[in-house]
């Protein structure tokens, strides 16, 4: 029924609204303005499917159901040529609708949709004769079609094109008072009230679609703070951002470093020549580990294959092996090569259910198998994360960006929740012996950042704060990062400090272990 535009999210001030040639007082209000709508404009309504509402199905028996479906054939047939203007055509195919529908024996209901559209094709045939015929299937219409706003709208059209001004009119102030946002209703009944010479009747519908467009506005508005609010939640008065889900990264993972390759082994059944193939082994680990925290993956599997190779002529236990071939699997699928898919393959197939007794390493085997495309794996390396450590936040992410990327939605909904849960019991206000009680082995620490400046702009005081760390982003520009606090509320009222000097966008933030959380 709707002139189909797009409304514009701009605000326009300044819109004076005029009643009995007096000013009224300037308001806000959606961009939106009667220009934008045709006056009697009006659209080919269908609603075949619901032609047989108010009839008893059970009552009808299988006859009358095959002739409403051919019925209703001819019918959006019908539509189509209204669609088109084609209207002559378009009243023969809804005579032939009216005769199927008869013999099925439908109530009188059943033909009001009908019946309006012949009208309306009636008076768009552009014969005065027509018109007759228009009037006379308005006076078919039973009750139940008036209850129907966008119905009683087009019906509103046909009175109007008959000449009954003042039904038009009416009806066309039901639509309003159905639907208070009906812009083209509020267009239309304007342009009545025009034409027949009513200029006060005609500013009030004015005035009444301004005041319904500033309601709009503000609803709007109000909808998207809402919005807004669900992507942020305040506690206490610290802004946490909500997650939308991370894509899990093997480029970024916090490779393990203090891992004992030793320890399933025996150490008195060690001999003297296999204890130094084990330390040239664990030497060339040790270069391949920093190669891989460096980025360097060619050089990370060369010193990582020669490790091995050490390793098992050290006789080293294939539980002790897990970790070279972890992260041999996570330095092949880092490079990006397909070479590499099948040398990632082969070492995860090598490991053992030891490598995920810690947290660490079941959480970057989950990225690794999510890189190698094993979305179930990683899903279910990610879940075990989080009861090794319920308060690691990150795999909760991935997990929420994995599932949606399977489009499992409720799944990826459930796993929000528990992040957002976790998120919050994170940011309590908790003591470094709150957290033993919570298990954390590391604790989570807090601090703030003040933001990030260039060689210029740095605040003069900005050294003197306690615990300050730099991290360079470029060669012009560095975060700066101040305080150490074991609990949230420590932290908050840091921050306050920090916005009373002057740091006004100043922000909390996570860590564990030296790693930065997202919260």
């Amino acid at each position: 029924m709707y002139k189909k535009i797009f409304l514009s999210l701009g605000l326009i001030l300044g819109i004076a609204l005029f009643a009995n040639q007096k000013m009224l007082a300037t308001t806000i209000t959606d961009s939106t303005t009667t220009e934008q709508y045709t006056p009697f404009y009006w659209d080919v309504i269908s609603d075949v499917d619901k032609v047989l509402q108010h009839e008893k199905m059970k009552d009808l028996n299988k006859r009358a159901i095959d002739q409403s479906k051919i019925g209703s054939e001819h019918y959006e047939t019908a539509v189509k040529k209204m669609q088109n203007k084609d209207y002559l055509v378009a009243i023969a195919e809804f005579k032939n609708a009216m005769k199927r529908y008869k013999r099925a024996k439908l109530g009188p209901d059943a033909y009001n949709y009908l019946h309006t559209n012949m009208a309306l094709c009636y008076v768009s045939s552009g014969k005065t004769k027509d018109k007759v015929m228009a009037k006379r299937y308005v006076n078919l219409l039973t009750k139940t079609i008036f209850k129907e706003e966008k119905w009683l709208y087009n019906i509103a059209i046909v009175q109007y094109h008959l000449n009954n001004q003042d039904e038009a009119a009416s009806m066309l102030s039901s639509c309003i008072k159905m639907d208070e946002f009906n812009y083209q209703a509020y267009t239309t009944l304007k342009a009545l009230y025009e034409e027949s010479g009513n200029t006060k009747s005609a500013n009030k519908v004015h005035e009444q679609m301004q005041s319904a467009q500033a309601k709009r506005l503000k609803e709007k508005q109000r909808a998207n703070a809402d919005k807004k609010r669900g992507e942020t939640k305040k506690k206490g008065k610290v802004v946490i951002a909500a997650s939308s889900g991370i894509e899990p990264d093997i480029n970024n993972l916090k490779i393990v470093t203090n891992d004992d390759h030793l320890q399933f082994n025996k150490i008195n059944e060690i001999d003297e020549r296999s204890m130094a193939q084990i330390q040239q082994g664990v030497g060339a680990y040790n270069d391949g580990i920093k190669a891989l925290k460096d980025k360097q993956y060619s050089k990370a599997i060369d010193d990582l294959k020669e490790a091995e190779k050490r390793l098992k002529r050290g006789k080293i236990t294939e539980d002790g092996l897990n970790f070279v071939r972890g992260n041999l699997a996570i330095a092949y699928l880092s490079k990006g090569d397909k070479r590499g898919l099948g040398q990632a393959k082969r070492y995860l197939k090598y490991l053992t259910k030891q490598i995920y007794k810690t947290r660490d390493w079941t959480y970057n085997l989950g990225v690794a198998y999510y890189t190698f495309g094993d979305k179930e794996k990683a899903l279910d390396l990610f879940k075990l994360a989080t009861k090794q450590d319920r308060l690691y936040l990150t795999p909760y992410q991935n997990m929420i960006y994995v599932y949606t990327e399977m489009d499992e939605g409720k799944k990826a909904l459930s796993v929000q929740k528990s992040y957002e849960k976790n998120r919050d019991d994170l940011i309590k206000s908790f003591s470094r012996q709150d957290q033993s009680r919570y298990n954390v082995t590391d604790p989570y620490l807090f601090r703030v950042n003040l933001g990030t400046y260039g060689e210029f702009d740095t605040p003069e005081d900005l050294f003197d704060e306690s615990n300050l760390i730099s991290v360079p982003l470029n060669n012009s520009t560095t975060t700066y990062l101040a305080g150490i606090f074991y609990n949230m509320n420590d932290a908050t009222d840091y921050q306050k400090q920090m916005r009373k000097k002057g740091y006004s966008d100043c922000f909390i933030v996570a860590f564990k272990d030296g790693e930065k959380l997202e919260f």
